[in-house]
């Protein structure tokens, strides 16, 4: 992800087992969203203790720090007492939201490792294995300045220099600041569109059954990595099909697919129709609804 995308919107733990919604963070204001690799390690240590001692700084320009990492909430809970950080760690332990944004390193079907190793061995796929990098940093040490529309204003990238992500967030919302007077473009006001914001999260309840098909449209879709599965997803919806067949297909886990549909129907790629709706035929509804229990059952 770089700057002048869309941020997901998602909702995640924090280290009190409290669930935190994007969203509901930017109401207040920029969020500086910093992704580190591994709790309470040297250099996650200085650079979530750096962004601690910013406090009054970040408090100045209106912005909101948030760390996230892919340890879990008990994890993140001794890290946050160890250290007494004074803004929320978010679990992102299905790898789900570090995916989203781009810093996750190995493959996206590897988030359920129990479930990709059963697919693998059901239909003889061949699943690359992450390497050790992949395995000891799980995800890329990465910062993003996000602007209360979700768009991402600055990200900064650095995975030995623990104090230049707080350091060149700070200075960018200064520059900011001092450029636009603390506002940052808001979202248009429609029932729409706060929908849409809020559909975007781990535990979204997209119906299984619901019809989902590509949206036909002159824009080209992104050029997405080779092993994103997006761009599978996309394919596969050219003629309607449905969240428990695309999970199947992708050897991914229920909610990781959800969360997918919702991002793609959200940027304009995908149509989730009412599930069974009136405009279905019998015949539509029958083979839909078969669709999904093979696809269920595949799982």
């Amino acid at each position: 992800m770089i700057a002048g995308d869309k941020a997901p919107n998602f909702t995640l733990s924090d280290h009190t087992g409290r669930p935190v919604a994007l969203s509901a963070l930017l109401a207040g204001g920029p969020v500086v969203l910093f992704f580190f690799p591994i709790a309470s390690s040297p250099i996650c240590t200085a650079q979530a203790c750096h962004f601690r001692d910013l406090s009054d700084e970040f408090a100045r320009v209106g912005a909101q720090r948030v760390g996230i990492s892919t340890d879990t909430v008990g994890r993140q809970a001794h890290f946050a007492r160890q250290r007494s950080f004074d803004y929320p760690l978010l679990s992102d332990a299905d790898g789900v939201v570090s995916e989203m944004f781009g810093v996750r390193r190995g493959r996206f079907a590897k988030l359920r490792t129990s479930v990709a190793a059963r697919e693998t061995t059901r239909h003889g796929r061949h699943t690359r294995r992450r390497g050790v990098l992949a395995r000891l940093m799980p995800v890329r040490r990465t910062t993003f300045v996000i602007g209360t529309d979700r768009t991402v204003l600055k990200v900064v990238s650095n995975e030995v220099r623990a104090s230049v992500h707080a350091d060149e967030a700070l200075r960018f919302l200064e520059e900011h600041t001092a450029l636009h007077g603390g506002s940052t473009p808001a979202e248009p006001d429609t029932a729409q569109g706060d929908a849409a914001a809020d559909r975007i999260d781990s535990g979204i309840d997209l119906a299984l059954e619901a019809p989902i098909e590509a949206v036909h449209s002159a824009a080209t879709p992104p050029s997405w990595p080779r092993n994103d599965v997006r761009g599978q997803i996309l394919a596969w919806c050219a003629h309607r099909t449905s969240v428990a067949e695309l999970a199947a297909r992708l050897a991914l886990p229920l909610g990781a697919t959800r969360f997918l549909v919702d991002d793609l129907v959200t940027q304009g790629y995908l149509r989730v129709h009412a599930p069974l709706g009136d405009t279905m035929s019998i015949a539509e509804r029958r083979e839909l609804l078969t669709r999904t229990l093979a696809g269920l059952r595949a799982l």
